[in-house]
Formats: C-alpha cells, sequence, structure tokens
C-alpha cells in the first residue's frame, strides 16, 4: 500500500498540478471526486489512472463502500495506481468543501468532429454547440443537461471553458464521461461549413430575435448554439444560423444564465422530437 505524507512527493505534486485548467489539459488528465462518481467511472468501465484516498476513517469509509455496496471490484486497478494521502495531503487535493475521502485522477474519452459526425452518420442528430462560455460552472452544467436529455454531443469553442477545468468537471456530475465531448480548433463559422453541408440545421440563441413561443426548432439533425455569458452569440456565429430563437420574459428578470436558458431551450427541442421530420 503507497502512503504519500509529505507535499514534496513527486507523485503528489503531479495531483496537484493538475488543479491548474491548463496544467490538466496539457496531461490530458482530470480530477474527479466524489465516491458516487468514482463508482460511475468504475462501474462504467473507465480505468483510473490513479485512484487515491484519504489516509483516515473517511478513506477506508470511502473504500469500503466501492468495494461493497456497490458490488465494485478494485482489483482491475492495479496496487500501483492506488495510493493514500496524508489527511492534509487531501484537503489540499480536494476542491470539496466537505471531502468524500476519494479521488480519481482519470483521462476523458478523447473525440474528433470527424469522429462524432461519422457516429451519428444517417440518424438523427441533436448538438449543444458553445461559443465562448467563459463560466466553468455554466459549461459543466450545460453538459450535464445535455446528457440528461438525450443530446448526441456537445462542441466547445476554443475560447470556451475547457471539461479539463476541476470546476467544468464538478459541476458536470460525472457527464463529460457519458456523452460525446468535442474541443474545437476551428472559428464557429468553418465548423457551420462543414455541419450544414451534412444537413444540419443552425440555431442560434439570440436575445433580439423570434420568440421561442412561436414555434420550437425542429429538424432531424439539429445544432444549438449558446454564446458568451455577458456578449451572447458572436456576430460570425450569428451570421451562419438558420434559425435564431429567444425565450420570452414574462416577468420583470431581463435575462437568464446562459446555464438556465440552454437548458429551457434543449428541452423545447426535445419537447417537440416527435414531430422532426424524419
Amino acid at each position: 500500500m503507497r502512503i504519500i505524507e509529505s507535499a514534496d512527493n513527486t507523485l503528489f505534486k503531479s495531483f496537484y498540478r493538475l488543479k491548474s485548467p491548463h496544467q490538466s489539459k496539457k496531461e490530458r488528465l482530470v480530477i474527479v471526486e466524489g465516491i458516487r462518481h468514482v463508482a460511475d467511472l468504475i462501474d462504467n468501465q473507465i480505468e483510473p489512472d490513479y485512484l487515491v484516498f484519504s489516509n483516515d476513517e473517511r478513506g477506508k469509509h470511502a473504500m469500503n463502500i466501492l468495494e461493497g455496496e456497490t458490488r465494485i471490484s478494485l482489483s482491475a486497478v492495479t496496487n500501483d495506481k492506488v495510493c493514500w494521502l496524508a489527511p492534509h495531503l487531501f484537503e489540499r487535493l480536494s476542491e470539496m468543501k466537505t471531502h468524500q475521502g476519494v479521488i480519481a485522477i482519470v483521462r476523458p474519452p478523447s473525440l474528433t468532429l470527424a469522429e462524432l459526425l461519422d457516429a451519428l452518420e444517417g440518424s438523427t442528430a441533436r448538438l449543444l454547440l458553445l461559443e465562448d462560455v467563459q463560466d466553468p460552472g455554466n459549461v459543466g452544467t450545460l453538459i450535464r443537461t445535455a446528457d440528461a436529455l438525450g443530446f448526441n454531443g456537445v462542441l466547445l469553442s476554443d475560447s470556451t471553458a475547457t471539461i479539463y477545468n476541476p470546476k467544468t468537471v464538478a459541476a458536470s456530475m460525472g457527464s463529460i464521461f457519458h456523452i460525446p465531448i468535442v474541443e474545437l480548433r476551428s472559428d464557429v463559422s468553418l465548423i457551420a461549413d462543414d455541419l450544414k453541408r451534412l444537413g444540419y440545421v443552425m440555431v442560434a440563441s439570440d436575445i433580439e430575435d423570434d420568440n421561442l413561443a412561436s414555434g420550437r426548432p425542429q429538424a432531424p439533425k439539429l445544432v444549438l448554439m449558446m454564446g458568451n455569458e455577458g456578449k451572447g452569440l458572436s456576430e460570425e456565429a450569428l451570421a451562419v444560423a438558420d434559425l435564431s430563437v429567444r425565450i420570452p420574459m414574462r416577468g420583470k428578470a431581463e435575462s437568464l444564465n446562459v446555464a438556465s436558458a440552454g437548458a429551457i431551450l434543449m428541452w423545447e427541442i426535445v419537447r417537440g422530437e416527435s414531430k422532426l421530420v424524419e
């Protein structure tokens, strides 16, 4: 059993560096916290690079639950990938106010846009595209909502908060491992051209345009575009949209958080899916 008690330990330093989104993205590794989320990973046969436990009662409790109540065997995770951190080191690594004694260091699935589109060829598809959404909590929440509502994938512009940000991971509640996610390297306008050639309808969330109440977006292949928290979608993104929609505001609030607005728009799209033209 590997026990780490010093902050100077090389392995602990490598874990701690992952708290930086830049370093996490560079190494293609993320920190996943909590018993339920770690269990979900192993249950879905996603093997962590490391399983890290707090070397105290909370860590032992987490180990017992993972091996017992959830009927998950840790035998697939070799001993050299399991380590125990001194409680004060685990506290430094954890992002939770009250941690549950277990962290997984894991590599999210990597997918290109071409691979995703190939997998969706010939089927009805709904994609969420996020352009310049800065807050990782919003990005994680939107990924979680897209997963919950059965969207087929999430596309992130290069200016959107990365899935390698610990706050994105936490807000997604494990959904970054459930739904295909593509981090784009081209401008949204260029991506839109490729999508349109494949029959995708580009739908823009735009506070200046038509009410969603006037009709739900309906198409066999559809991309919902959501923009920056303050500025919304760029002019370039709006220019490539086939349809623009907005949520009618009945009360005194002027606007909604992008994660809330995205949830409403995705639900409206799903609600109208029975009317999709096949």
